[in-house]
């Protein structure tokens, strides 16, 4: 069971990890890559084959780290591990929830 707890917790740090170097290199993409912003051709790659797949990645271990921690919420008595595990995974989890009502909600 302690293997179990080590595991999710890399997963939730990794998940929070990338989703932060992601934001990071998305806002200094001009600086770091050149990338300028309302050039389409080059933010639709960026956006498309590093961006996306970085978020994707970041949202599927959220996810996971969600539900493990649900499925042994009983086993895993530390109340303080459950609330760090899920604090690490839900910014991801909120951004892509905002996204979504952002594009639904567009008149």
């Amino acid at each position: 069971m302690h293997k179990k707890l080590k595991w999710t917790f890399r997963m939730a740090l990794g998940s929070f990890t990338l989703l932060m170097i992601a934001l990071l290199i998305n806002y200094f993409r001009e600086p770091l890559l050149g990338i300028k912003e309302g050039y389409a051709p080059h933010n639709f790659s960026f956006n498309f084959l590093f961006f996306l797949p970085a978020i994707l990645t970041s949202l599927g271990l959220a996810i996971a780290v969600v539900g493990r921690t649900i499925k042994h919420w009983k086993k895993w008595g530390d109340l303080n591990r459950k609330l760090l595990f899920f604090g690490l995974s839900s910014p991801v989890i909120l951004l892509v929830a905002f996204q979504i009502i952002r594009i639904l909600t567009i008149e």
